[in-house]
Order: structure tokens, then C-alpha cells, then sequence
């Protein structure tokens, strides 16, 4: 997915497959929203979020332009400008926790606070959702260069193993 998507522009119009992804991951992140309450971050311009189906959203992104968008765009979403490694939340407040294509945009160690704010974030039972490039063994580095850090499948499941129970 492109950095801040938004339904204005033109590479996410009707058909594109930009468009296809973005509407394919939130559907994806739905199943795990529905009747929850769900936090998105980064949210960018907050169209994603507002693809997700739950009984609350909450959309945090560190751009106040792309939160000011947000609001503007749509409604019955709570948006907040916030760090994600510093998430503006109660402790123990949402039921899941949405990232989709935002981990790589950040350095590792912002996304090593990231899921320890996730964790913190969510209630007990709670879940983090995630969809983040991943270096495959023999692989290299996608060459986006708004990608930050795109760890190894390894490192990854190593920095999830500290907070979070996954599964395969």
C-alpha cells in the first residue's frame, strides 16, 4: 500500500490494484474487529480505518494534516494525533490493535515501543493485528525507501515473542 491513501488519489481509483490491497487487508483486519473495539495506527488520512467494521474505531496517526483530513473525510471514528511509540491510551483500553503496512515505516527501535504500547494498550484477551514486509532467508530489502526497517522473519517473531502469544 502507498503512504497516506486516500480516495482522491488517482492511483487509488476504481480497479486499481492499490486500491484492491488496501480494501483486501482491512476486509482481512475485520474479522478480528467486528463488535470490538479497535484501534488503527498508523491510521494516515483514516479511509482504512473506516473500512474496518467494528463497534468502535479509534484512528491515531503522528501527521496532524493527515488526522485534520481524517476528521473532515469521516465520521463516527475517534481520531487522535499520537506517536505509536507513545499510543495517547488508557492501559488494558481496546480489544484490538490494527497495523497494517505502518512497522517498516518506523526504526526499530520506535517499533520495538510500538508493540510494547500495543501490548499495553490492549485488554488482557486482547489481539494485534499486523501485515508488515518481511525479509524472507536468502531475501533482501523491498528498495522502498520509506521503509525504515523491514526485519527478517526471524527478528520479527523474535520482537512479537516479547509481548504477544503468535501463531503460524
Amino acid at each position: 500500500m502507498a503512504e497516506r491513501a486516500h480516495p482522491e488519489d488517482p492511483g487509488f481509483q476504481e480497479g486499481s490494484p492499490y486500491r484492491a490491497n488496501l480494501f483486501k487487508r482491512y476486509a482481512f483486519a475485520s474479522h478480528f474487529t467486528a463488535g470490538k473495539v479497535a484501534l488503527d495506527v498508523p491510521c494516515g488520512v483514516g479511509w482504512g480505518t473506516s473500512l474496518l467494521i467494528a463497534a468502535r474505531r479509534i484512528g491515531i496517526d503522528i501527521c496532524p494534516d493527515a488526522i485534520a483530513y481524517a476528521k473532515a473525510h469521516y465520521t463516527g471514528i475517534d481520531f487522535l494525533v499520537g506517536d505509536m511509540a507513545d499510543i495517547p491510551l488508557k492501559a488494558g483500553s481496546v480489544d484490538v490493535v490494527v497495523c497494517l503496512e505502518g512497522f517498516e515505516h518506523v526504526d526499530k527501535a520506535t517499533g520495538e515501543r510500538f508493540l510494547a504500547e500495543a501490548a499495553r494498550v490492549l485488554r488482557p484477551d486482547g489481539l494485534l493485528v499486523m501485515t508488515v514486509p518481511a525479509v524472507l532467508p536468502g531475501g533482501t530489502h523491498s528498495g522502498n525507501p520509506h521503509h525504515l526497517n523491514e526485519p527478517s522473519v526471524e527478528e520479527l517473531k523474535e520482537l512479537l515473542a516479547g509481548a504477544f502469544r503468535t501463531e503460524s
